[in-house]
């Protein structure tokens, strides 16, 4: 982990204000300023019903909601429908999650499903489509190493690159804490396999959530690979709390983020340490002062 403690009162006074009158937050950023970011949320929520996240979400003053597995066996029309008029966008969809399965069929299928969420991305006018790779461990046997694996991703990914091209919509690689995946735990992984890809459209969900877990220093790490950043997870320490409860101190990576010219989602991925609605008013007003101040 990286980063000093975030000045405490300033912070609670400002928080205070946000919690006490959730309808009447500031909406100086209830749309990216000029060439600024955007804030999203993936989660906490009360409940599963869209048309209700939306709404918080609206009154909160966010922008944007990114959609799970859950919400995406529906047609883009439907989606769009239940967004109407709250002003939400959709940030990004997930993908098929399945591209290094060991079996090839369930593999081709995966390359299919991504095709069709490419599409309802477009369709829904998300910036891309989230793939990890894979849960858990190596299930392709004894002795097989990274460059197996690399490989079948990569050639994965090409079969692609026409449906990312003809879309427009990018392909966002997560690379994922130790506890979460044997594969794919660094940044600098994701950007080797970008570069191999070798098209346009391919690029990093960079998530401070891991990046805090697994990267010996979150600004160093996108330094080096923050070009590929495309979109930007959000979490507070190993217990995944909302941005703001430790508090974490994002600001030294945001800095290099804003000086890469960064101009994408803000993305609040996190559990609640108290009402999702109370930790959501707190985690908007502590993630855009810190961007902010970097």
């Amino acid at each position: 982990m990286t980063g000093s403690s975030y000045p405490r009162r300033r912070f609670l006074r400002r928080a205070l204000a946000v919690c006490t009158l959730p309808s009447l937050v500031d909406r100086s950023w209830s749309a990216p300023r000029g060439k600024g970011v955007g804030l999203a949320v993936r989660g906490p929520f009360p409940n599963e019903d869209l048309r209700d996240r939306a709404e918080l979400l609206s009154r909160l003053g966010y922008e944007g909601i990114e959609l799970g597995s859950e919400y995406l066996d529906q047609p883009a029309d439907q989606i769009l429908q239940r967004l109407g008029g709250t002003g939400i966008s959709v940030s990004a969809i997930v993908g098929s999650i399945k591209l290094l399965d060991p079996d090839p069929e369930v593999r081709t299928a995966a390359i299919e499903l991504d095709r069709e969420r490419l599409e309802l991305a477009r369709s829904l006018g998300a910036v891309g489509v989230i793939e990890v790779p894979t849960f858990g461990p190596c299930r392709f046997g004894q002795g097989a190493d990274a460059g197996v694996e690399d490989g079948i991703l990569i050639e994965a990914l090409r079969q692609l690159a026409p449906d990312v091209r003809r879309t427009g919509v990018k392909i966002l690689l997560e690379p994922l804490t130790r506890k979460e995946t044997h594969y794919m735990n660094l940044q600098g992984h994701g950007a080797r396999i970008i570069e191999a890809v070798g098209t346009p459209g391919f690029a990093l969900l960079s998530d401070f959530y891991h990046m805090q877990m697994e990267e010996d220093d979150i600004a160093r790490t996108l330094e080096q690979f923050g070009g590929h950043t495309a979109y930007v997870h959000m979490a507070d320490g190993e217990e995944r709390t909302e941005p703001g409860s430790l508090p974490f101190d994002y600001r030294a990576g945001f800095r290099v983020l804003k000086n890469l010219g960064y101009t994408g989602w803000l993305t609040v991925e996190s559990g609640a340490t108290d009402s999702p609605g109370v930790a959501l008013a707190r985690a908007r007003e502590y993630v855009l002062t810190q961007w902010d101040e970097a």
